[in-house]
């Protein structure tokens, strides 16, 4: 029997609100009883790492081999559970190590984009019903095995707290929301365990649908469902004939963003520049513009320029990773790494710059699972070697993961709207400033969309080929 796995990602620039879904920040360990059907036990985790979960007196984490080597301590962010602040990291870790992998499976030329949060809260769903080597891998390949903690059920605990963090934001011009949900098929009986755990920290309420009998009626309804909850922007995750009559359970994670920016680019400011695709190719785009002062940094040892481009509400930032002249986006993609990019954007300050990026839509797609056993999730798309015991009852064997598929979208303008504007060719340097910095986006970059507190990355891509999409 199989089991999908669908992840929906959307960001888009334009107004409204948010509202939370599930009302669970306030809760301690000890008020989500989390008794999944096996538990990874860290052997690298002793018990007196394990605490506290709670906020700490001093606010510092340390690496034993760090601490060893005489290395400073990290500051935890105000405020912030240390386990989740860790859990963000190993996002972000996940997040570089997967971009990389689709990067060596695409041309230069091509554009990737993603959300690394929505795969991860996806997958540790799926975690919730595994045993044996299948938990391990999933602990070790989204990094969930460097929070310290000693056992993998409280991941959960965290991905709540995390979520709260993020999506709990309101601001009148900034929205952030997830949604999850489980469809089943509606002969079996689905593990009470994991429905209760699905829905009380990732808000995943089970739809029955009857896969055996309708597996094409099923997959449109599930379509539909996310089409719902990311307002028309992502359709048709789940290609046709990816649903078949042995499908146990589809597992669905949404992450849709709209935000403002704080520094709106001006339309009359747009004008019809080259955009250089590869030193072969080039094209047309339609450039804005603004002058302004934002969070930057070049970095010559790096060969990289990096802007942050905040939206309203102060929580969520975009950060834009440019090669200077004499590099090129494949030697950024080389070095880049989650803690180096966390240095970048810890050391940047404010400066003035005149800012020069295209405007763009890009629509990405993709299958997860090759991807994933690349990173070394092997077992859980084996029938042969996946231990997924808590998801059915009384199935503990012949259920695994056929594939999971990703789709992402993303939109950037001057205004926040979807609406295209007729442009206007304009002259730049109308107030010449001497001492400011430039940042002209006319190559390709690398985008990060991140909540910038606390570091953590919800969309992630490579902007190389903005041509007839702005």
């Amino acid at each position: 029997m199989k089991l999908w796995t669908c992840l929906g990602a959307l960001w888009i620039l334009s107004i409204c609100s948010v509202q939370a879904a599930v009302d669970i920040c306030s809760a301690k360990p000890k008020d989500l009883p989390l008794q999944p059907v096996c538990i990874y036990r860290n052997p690298n985790v002793h018990d007196h790492e394990a605490a506290p979960t709670e906020k700490p007196a001093v606010k510092v984490l340390e690496k034993a081999s760090e601490k060893a080597h005489g290395k400073m301590l990290e500051k935890i962010p105000e405020s912030t559970n240390p386990r989740v602040y860790e859990l963000s990291k190993a996002n972000g870790r996940f997040a570089l190590s997967l971009f990389k992998q689709l990067s060596k499976g695409k041309p230069h030329e091509e554009n990737i984009f993603m959300s690394p949060l929505s795969i991860s809260t996806a997958f540790a769903m799926t975690k919730l019903g595994a045993c044996n080597s299948t938990l391990e891998q999933i602990m070790k390949v989204f990094e969930f095995d460097t929070i310290k903690e000693k056992t993998s059920d409280q991941v959960h605990f965290f991905f709540a707290k995390l979520n709260c963090r993020l999506y709990r934001k309101k601001h009148n011009t900034v929205e952030l929301v997830s949604a999850n949900r489980l469809f089943g098929e509606q002969s079996l009986n689905i593990n009470e365990n994991f429905q209760n755990i699905s829905e009380v920290v990732y808000g995943a309420k089970l739809m029955p649908l009857n896969f055996k009998e309708k597996p094409e009626i099923s997959r449109l309804k599930i379509n539909q469902w996310i089409s719902e909850k990311t307002k028309g922007k992502i359709n048709d995750t789940l290609p046709q004939g990816s649903i078949d009559a042995t499908a146990v359970m589809v597992l669905v994670n949404t992450i849709y963003f709209k935000g403002q920016w704080k520094n709106k680019f001006d339309k009359k400011d747009v004008m019809s520049l080259q955009f250089h695709v590869s030193s072969t190719k080039k094209c047309q785009v339609h450039m804005m513009y603004k002058e302004a002062k934002f969070q930057y940094k070049k970095f010559p040892e790096d060969k990289v320029k990096v802007l942050e481009l905040p939206y309203n509400g102060g929580g969520i930032s975009m950060v834009l990773v440019l090669p200077m002249k004499d590099s090129n986006l494949t030697e950024v993609e080389k070095i880049i790494t989650y803690s180096k990019l966390t240095n970048w954007t810890n050391t940047m300050s404010e400066t003035t710059v005149a800012v020069q990026i295209p405007r763009f839509r890009i629509e990405d797609s993709f299958s997860l699972k090759e991807k994933m056993r690349d990173m070394g999730l092997n077992h859980l798309f084996s029938a042969e070697h996946a231990s997924l015991p808590g998801i059915v009852e009384g199935v503990d064997n012949g259920i695994y993961i056929s594939d999971a598929y990703h789709k992402a979208f993303l939109e950037v303008n001057e205004e926040g709207s979807e609406a295209a504007a007729a442009t206007a060719v304009v002259a730049l340097g109308r107030s010449l400033n001497v001492n400011r910095e430039s940042f002209v986006a006319n190559k390709p970059f690398l985008l990060f969309i991140r909540e910038a507190t606390i570091n953590t990355i919800i969309f992630a891509g490579r902007i190389s080929n903005p041509c007839k999409s702005g």
